[in-house]
């Protein structure tokens, strides 16, 4: 999110991330290549704004990735379940042949 390579250990996304400069106009993220890159005031309290926005887009990633997907076989059908906080969905797939 702030244009950090996933790729490295802890010292190299913590060198990257303290190389992030706030962005002029109290702006939160620029785009790049189609892309948000955030640009958190690391030195400014957690309630500011841009942080406050910043924090509020990482929760809404982390509860999407906490979506659960199950999958089972009942009596030759597929079933996927996707359960999350909010609510449980079910898909069917039946095997033709």
């Amino acid at each position: 999110m702030c244009g950090v390579d996933i790729s490295g250990n802890k010292a190299k996304h913590t060198k990257q991330l303290c190389a992030v400069k706030p962005l002029e106009d109290n702006l939160t993220f620029k785009l790049v290549d189609g892309k948000e890159t955030w640009h958190p005031r690391w030195k400014d309290k957690i309630n500011d704004e841009v942080n406050a926005q910043f924090i509020k887009v990482v929760i809404n990633h982390i509860q999407q990735n906490e979506e659960v997907s199950l999958v089972s076989l009942d009596n030759g059908v597929l079933v996927l379940t996707l359960i999350s906080d909010t609510a449980t969905s079910s898909q069917q797939w039946q095997r033709r042949n």
